[in-house]
């Protein structure tokens, strides 16, 4: 379909061909002297403090506490993630539900195991003052998206559809990541952006003040997480269900104290780091990496915990709008390792935190 922008065309591709892109080479996982290797795709055009999580797991040493040597490459797009995973250029991906959801009737066999963004994260927003009060107003104006093959984008589309316009009723306007996406709201060059709520937080800390657009069909709608293969996951469960647990102790870490988990990633990821006073640096960091603590689970120590109604929410979207046919939510996730990920001592984590300053 065109409103998935070859999204589907480019999945198909991928169960039949070696996927690229990939500096790890070989997606299957091995041992590296007593560790595991495994091959990690992160759906992100750059690291960013949405992704401090991935960057404490690393830094503190949680993935070796699993015994796991991870090698992490981002690709610009959940589709593009969810191509490395089936395609056997990486061993597991982060990815939010549409590349997944759409594979299914193409069977690429992708499968979640773990959450990560419990929530729908893309919505449409617009600068305060705007005349675009709802959906409909957007036709003929131009929406801000990191790319047009990117999940806002399709989000954007289906938005439109979902409400009576066509999915061209409004210009998709590429305008990246970060100070790119500031500098085209803040100049006129957009109307509105289709974005991710990090994104969306990042505006925000830059003065910019937003106006959602309600998307009713997203509300309560379960976000994403990661994914591998049916056969990968049932071949080498103990390796997922490890790296879980590691991402699990890093959510708890970064809750338990904020600053130190941005530190771990303006240590590993310096370029995050920005310039001007570290003060603000740091509050408006602290503030993005707020957004995606959220809900996570840590307080009631259900890290990871795939909400099955908010999943089935999630596939009535996208249903709703002629991307999927409906199929039950367990056909692409499973639920049998949350204890497993959850099996470590929250207390130990927290105060090997706070003792970090």
């Amino acid at each position: 379909m065109k409103l998935v922008s070859g999204a589907v065309a480019v999945l198909c591709a991928a169960a039949t061909l070696s996927a690229c892109g990939s500096d790890s080479g070989s997606g299957d996982s091995g041992k590296s002297g007593n560790l595991t290797s495994v091959s990690f795709a992160m759906a992100s055009p750059s690291w960013n403090a949405g992704f401090a999580v991935m960057a404490v797991v690393e830094a503190e040493g949680f993935y070796e506490e699993e015994g796991l040597k991870v090698t992490t490459n981002l690709f610009p797009s959940a589709t593009q993630a969810a191509q490395q995973v089936a395609g056997g250029g990486a061993d597991l991906g982060l990815m939010t539900v549409e590349p997944v959801a759409i594979g299914h009737d193409k069977d690429l066999d992708l499968t979640y195991f773990d959450s990560y963004w419990p929530k729908w994260i893309y919505s449409l927003q617009v600068p305060e003052g705007s005349d675009v009060k709802s959906i409909a107003d957007l036709k003929g104006k131009k929406i801000g998206v990191t790319a047009v093959a990117s999940s806002g984008a399709t989000f954007a589309r289906t938005a439109m559809k979902l409400n009576g316009m066509k999915e061209n009723a409004a210009s998709l306007v590429p305008i990246g990541a970060g100070a790119q996406q500031i500098n085209a709201i803040k100049s006129g060059q957009v109307d509105a952006l289709a974005l991710w709520d990090i994104q969306y937080q990042a505006v925000k800390n830059a003065g910019v003040t937003l106006t959602p657009l309600p998307v009713k069909e997203t509300a309560d709608a379960w976000g994403g997480g990661f994914a591998t293969t049916r056969k990968k996951l049932d071949a080498k469960k103990d390796v997922y269900e490890r790296f879980g647990r590691a991402v699990a102790k890093a959510f708890v870490f970064s809750q338990a104290n904020p600053e130190a988990a941005i530190r771990d990633l303006w240590k590993l990821h310096p370029e995050t780091r920005g310039s001007g006073p570290e003060k603000k640096a740091m509050a408006d960091a602290v503030k993005v990496l707020e957004v995606r603590l959220e809900g996570q689970g840590v307080d009631s120590k259900t890290v990871g915990r795939i909400d099955e109604a908010g999943f089935t929410r999630s596939l009535d979207f996208l249903a709703s709008a002629g991307l999927i046919k409906k199929f039950p939510a367990k056909d692409v996730y499973t639920d049998e390792m949350f204890t497993a990920i959850n099996n470590f001592s929250y207390d130990d984590v927290a105060k090997k935190a706070k003792s970090a300053g």
